[in-house]
């Protein structure tokens, strides 16, 4: 049987959320995602019942500081339990930076999708794949394409990359790269140390929007698909998948 899955919905207020960082001492120009700044502002909202994975829409691209953020997550937490982590057990200033009552409006998702259904889709992912190290799934495939006479582009790479993270949950009829950037990401590690005294280190990740539509091929693999992401860095901010009917 499916696990249960609520989607959540939250807008935040930008200038409380930077003064949450700044006291966290997370507050990085290097975040340019705001994954991490986001990611601690969960943590500190909502401890071990944290969404995840979860989405921040236009992060740094069309900031306004008197225009909320819009959040969605996945969490197999009921808005109203998610509430009561909040109020009860959230600093005064991770509370601030939203209005707990808007998780009263959270939805649940269906517990059972049939086979055969087609849905068009959007991810925000960060393809990268790990072996030794983190890198860009394009630039791997670019390694080992040198003599190529026709070297895939980085649409098909992210496409094929795409299909494996699904396995066999669905079948992508169509996905499209609708955007591409190189983002500056904020991770732990070194040199710089936050106020929890862990290390922090600057990555640059590639960072893609994709869309298309997909039929799915089994029901209960395609919810785990939805409830567990796609991709890696799932809990900053990238991989949840977004769902639109098809007519």
């Amino acid at each position: 049987m499916n696990e249960t899955l609520y989607m959540v919905q939250l807008r935040l207020n930008p200038e409380r959320l930077i003064r949450f960082a700044q006291d966290r001492d997370v507050n990085r120009a290097w975040d340019e995602d705001l994954g991490y700044c986001v990611h601690a502002w969960l943590a500190a909202l909502f401890g071990p019942l944290a969404p995840k994975p979860f989405r921040l829409l236009d992060p740094g691209i069309t900031w306004h500081k008197n225009r909320p953020l819009q959040w969605f997550g996945y969490s197999a937490h009921d808005g109203a339990t998610l509430r009561e982590q909040a109020e009860t057990f959230a600093p005064p200033l991770a509370l601030a930076v939203c209005d707990p009552a808007e998780l009263n409006c959270a939805k649940q998702m269906p517990t059972a999708w049939a086979v055969g259904r087609r849905l068009g889709f959007e991810v925000l992912a960060c393809p990268v794949s790990r072996r030794e190290t983190e890198k860009d799934v394009f630039l791997r495939a670019a390694d080992t394409a040198t003599g190529m006479e026709s070297p895939p582009t980085r649409a098909e790479v992210y496409t094929a990359w795409l299909a494996r993270q699904w396995g066999d949950a669905v079948t992508l009829d169509s996905t499209c790269l609708e955007g591409f950037r190189l983002v500056r990401m904020m991770r732990r590690m070194q040199p710089d140390i936050d106020s929890a005294g862990r290390p922090l280190r600057r990555l640059v990740y590639p960072q893609a929007l994709l869309h298309g539509e997909l039929t799915v091929a089994d029901g209960a693999a395609f919810a785990a698909c939805l409830a567990r992401g796609i991709g890696r860095h799932r809990a900053f901010g990238y991989g949840m998948v977004l769902l639109r009917p098809l007519r």
